[in-house]
């Protein structure tokens, strides 16, 4: 028997479970289904919020390949598919999780801002999930601001 912790086994896994954040959730699935999705979404509140979760089940519903309603991207991710179980393994290729906390420096920011030119591997889209990006150096975020700006 394998030890999970709580917050992991019960983390959402698609977007209608995430609870208590119905506006932003109503807006993330608008975006997906009518297939207007920007290149950059700032995910702010307090902490246990779910952003990063938020933010996993974005990076499934762009990449899902079987997804539940046949479309892609979808708002219901099938949760089962490679792609799906990569992401909540953060083992997926197609997506970057990175602590800013410990990876806040301007060398860490350029690594970043190299990879941001490759296209996805195996997923439709390429997903980076900067967490704890208040805690990035004044010089790093400045570096990341310009590739926000003005996507390669």
């Amino acid at each position: 028997m394998s030890y999970e912790p709580l917050f992991l086994k019960y983390r959402p896994q698609k977007l209608a479970d995430v609870l208590g954040q119905d506006s932003v959730k109503e807006t993330l699935i608008n975006a997906i289904q009518n297939n207007k999705i920007v290149h950059a979404y700032l995910l702010t509140g307090p902490r246990g919020s779910g952003k990063t979760s938020t933010a996993r089940i974005i990076a499934k519903s762009l990449n899902c390949t079987n997804a539940v309603d046949a479309k892609s991207p979808s708002a219901s991710p099938c949760g089962a598919c490679e792609s799906c179980v990569s992401i909540a393994n953060s083992s997926g290729i197609d997506v970057t999780e990175i602590d800013a906390a410990s990876h806040g420096l301007i060398d860490d920011a350029r690594q970043l801002i190299e990879r941001v030119n490759l296209a996805s591997v195996a997923g439709k889209y390429r997903v980076y999930i900067i967490d704890e990006v208040h805690l990035m150096g004044d010089k790093a975020l400045v570096a990341l601001l310009k590739t926000i700006e003005e996507p390669p």
